[in-house]
């Protein structure tokens, strides 16, 4: 969730909307090891800003974020388009984990069918830092997104 108060700012709808938009990123997690672990995501964004995804509690990636909740994330779009974020992901419970849930089958359909539904975790990423990069551009150009 980007932490925004009552209003979001323009580089959050813009975040929001190019999260929807790619629909997937590749999230960096500590896998305790010394060696960070890298996984794709597919990912979707809810309306108040929350980035969210879904896991297995049997996958690497869970055990590395219920051990240490700080991730990064790298979400392109077009293959000239990117955004790098970082933040802290949280395992949501009840009340939390339906609308997220929700918003990524939405996004997604089918992604949170399962044959293991007692395993399946829905997980949303506070961002904290985020910075995008256009490409496209000669030369690229890349700006810090100002999320609060």
């Amino acid at each position: 969730m980007v932490e925004l108060g009552n209003t979001l700012t323009d580089d959050t709808r813009w975040l929001i909307d190019f999260v929807r938009s790619a629909g997937a990123g590749v999230l960096a997690s500590n896998s305790g090891t010394g060696y960070p672990e890298s996984a794709y995501v597919h990912v979707a964004a809810t309306d108040d800003g929350h980035i969210v995804f879904g896991t297995n509690t049997k996958s690497r990636k869970f055990s590395n974020i219920t051990s240490d909740p700080r991730v990064s994330m790298v979400v392109m779009r077009d293959g000239t388009h990117e955004v790098q974020l970082e933040g802290e992901a949280r395992v949501l419970e009840g009340a939390d984990a339906a609308p997220a849930g929700q918003a990524l089958a939405a996004q997604h359909p089918g992604a949170t069918d399962t044959n293991d539904p007692e395993n399946l975790r829905v997980l949303e990423i506070t961002v904290r830092w985020a910075t995008r990069t256009d490409a496209s551009q000669v030369p690229p150009r890349s700006d810090e997104l100002t999320l609060r």
